[in-house]
């Protein structure tokens, strides 16, 4: 039983080890995300963010709505609260990836080639 226990904590230093490169060879920062995956992505936008997770989520989500999407449906659909909802929706606009129109969100071109070329590369 201890040698198990002397194997696990050495793989799971070893583990974390590795990350530690990982991470300062490709100059990631780490986020409150959980769920945030560190993968190279070309738009500086995407890379700079604290959460791109929570922020292609939101993108996928209005590209696949042909009618626009409002700030409620968006937090409920998630489950994130309204105003980090309407954080990242800012944050998406400011790009280009999506335009406001009345009380709903859509897509702009820019936002779908993004989405696309995503699904394309595997993520």
């Amino acid at each position: 039983m201890p040698i198990k226990r002397s194997i696990l904590f050495a793989v799971s230093i070893t583990l974390f080890h590795i990350g530690l490169l990982i991470s300062k060879h490709h100059n990631y920062r780490f986020s409150s995300c959980p769920f945030l995956a560190y993968i190279p992505l070309t738009s500086d936008f995407i890379v700079d963010t604290k959460c791109r997770y929570n922020l292609l989520k939101i993108l996928e989500l209005i590209e696949e709505a042909e009618d626009g999407l409002t700030v409620e449906y968006i937090s409920t659909n998630l489950n994130l609260s309204r105003k980090s909802v309407s954080m990242y929706l800012n944050r998406l606009e400011s790009h280009g990836l999506i335009k406001h129109i009345g009380d709903k969100y859509k897509a702009t071109e820019e936002g779908r080639k993004l989405i696309e070329s995503l699904k394309l590369s595997g993520f």
